[in-house]
């Protein structure tokens, strides 16, 4: 039963029962309007010809939101999700309707039919996700490492989902170390490992046929985008340049103007309110602060203020924290809504930013960060962005480290495809609170990693 949880039978599985969830979905909607259709056969002709356009619409919207992997278990999670879904499908449906007229069908059937289908996969989604968790989180895991070790086990701890079940901790050079990988099944290598190690260990875990996973160092993060070539009889890896060409930064161009002037009137009477609040409220309406951009150019970056008048008079430049008093109420709202950030179609327009990218940061931590992380400057090669994959699959309080390994992999992987995909994705994270935590002070779990590494 486990190997009908892999990922390629996951997903392929999950997308056939979805297919057939909202072909059921608009023929029942079909049935109980049947008695008001003024045109019956027109309308059954209408919707046999759109099947397939909404199949293919939801094969592409299923895999950009990701309802293919299992990585929402919660009703919440599923069913926002779900209906972030729908609400494409249904856009893209009504705009096919009204473009191609020979295939318009009643309004009324695609709105019921839009509505049992966030009901029906949303419990259909929740059902196997929790068979896919209760399958999966049963597998033991084994941390290998040194100092980062403790900090991977406790991030596996707190992931509340899979690989959860540490059983071992232990370091490259421990004389139970194969006893260990036997004893688990999966086994996690930690940053701090050396390459040579790594790969002793990964052809034991193969020739084991236990499951591997590591965490990439920076400077394998550029391999990863290497594309195979053949010199003579030679396999050769080349690896491309690490920046967006002339062609892509056009129509990434093209993209960001296009969308900030629909989002601009779209988000026209929201500025308005928030603007007014603000400004009855007392204080500044706008908050402008210094960021870095591309090729490490200063900007002035514009928010709606969500902090106290001068926040950082006295303490200088600081984070923010899980619990941060210097936000003000309405701050807390504009941050969990992402309200705060619509000043900065401003810098979109203007050019100092992007749609997608790395998101700025102050001249004082990225000076502050250069020194800690070469390779920090590298995320520098591209504008920044109002969103990105740090963004999307990462947190507010992700680690310095693990957000820039993000932006370099964006990077690295860039398209136009992905940037479509991560403004799509973006939808999906705007009311996780995950996704607004500030920076957490206390670690848990402690006790019980003590206990799990090895003495030896």
């Amino acid at each position: 039963m486990e190997r009908f949880f892999t990922r390629k039978g996951f997903s392929f599985f999950i997308l056939m029962v979805d297919l057939l969830i909202i072909c059921l979905s608009t023929y029942i909607s079909y049935l109980y309007f049947e008695d008001t259709l003024a045109a019956y056969n027109d309308n059954l002709r209408a919707i046999i010809s759109m099947a397939p356009y909404i199949a293919l619409f939801y094969l592409i919207i299923g895999h950009v939101f990701e309802l293919d992997k299992p990585k929402e278990f919660t009703l919440f999670g599923v069913a926002y999700s779900v209906m972030v879904s729908i609400a494409c499908l249904f856009l893209l449906t009504m705009a096919m309707s009204f473009l191609t007229r020979r295939l318009a069908y009643p309004r009324s059937i695609l709105i019921m039919s839009s509505v049992i289908q966030v009901v029906l996969l949303s419990a259909w989604h929740l059902f196997i996700n929790k068979r896919y968790l209760i399958a999966n989180v049963k597998k033991t895991v084994v941390v290998i490492g040194y100092d980062k070790a403790r900090k991977l086990a406790h991030r596996l701890l707190n992931s509340k989902g899979m690989w959860t079940n540490v059983k071992h901790i232990c370091t490259p050079e421990s004389p139970n170390l194969k006893e260990h990988i036997k004893d688990c099944d999966v086994a996690f290598l930690a940053e701090d490992v050396d390459e040579s190690t790594k790969q002793g260990i990964a052809e034991y875990c193969v020739a084991a046929d236990k499951e591997f996973c590591y965490e990439p160092r920076f400077q394998e993060i550029f391999l990863f985008n290497a594309n195979f070539v053949q010199v003579e009889d030679t396999p050769i890896l080349k690896v491309r340049p690490f920046d967006v060409n002339a062609e892509s930064n056009f129509a990434k161009r093209i993209l960001d103007l296009s969308i900030c002037t629909i989002g601009g009137i779209i988000l026209f009477i929201p500025f308005t309110i928030v603007a007014i609040s603000l400004k009855i409220g007392g204080g500044s309406v706008f908050f402008k602060q210094e960021r870095v951009t591309q090729f490490g150019r200063i900007f002035y970056i514009y928010k709606f203020r969500t902090m106290i008048e001068n926040a950082e008079a006295m303490s200088g430049p600081v984070l923010a924290q899980e619990a941060d008093k210097r936000i003000t109420k309405l701050g807390h709202i504009l941050r969990a809504t992402r309200l705060d950030e619509i000043p900065q179609i401003y810098n979109i327009i203007k050019g100092d930013m992007s749609i997608v990218g790395p998101r700025p940061e102050r001249p004082f931590f990225v000076e502050q960060f250069c020194k800690e992380i070469p390779e920090y400057d590298l995320r520098h090669r591209v504008k920044a962005g109002l969103t990105g994959l740090a963004q999307v699959q990462g947190k507010y309080n992700t680690s310095v480290q693990d957000k820039l390994k993000y932006d370099l992999l964006y990077i690295n992987g860039y398209s136009f495809a992905m940037d479509v995909k991560l403004i799509m994705q973006t939808l999906t994270v705007l009311l996780k609170k995950s996704s607004t935590e500030g920076v957490k002070d206390v670690e848990q779990n402690e006790e019980f990693i003590n206990k799990l590494i090895d003495a030896n």
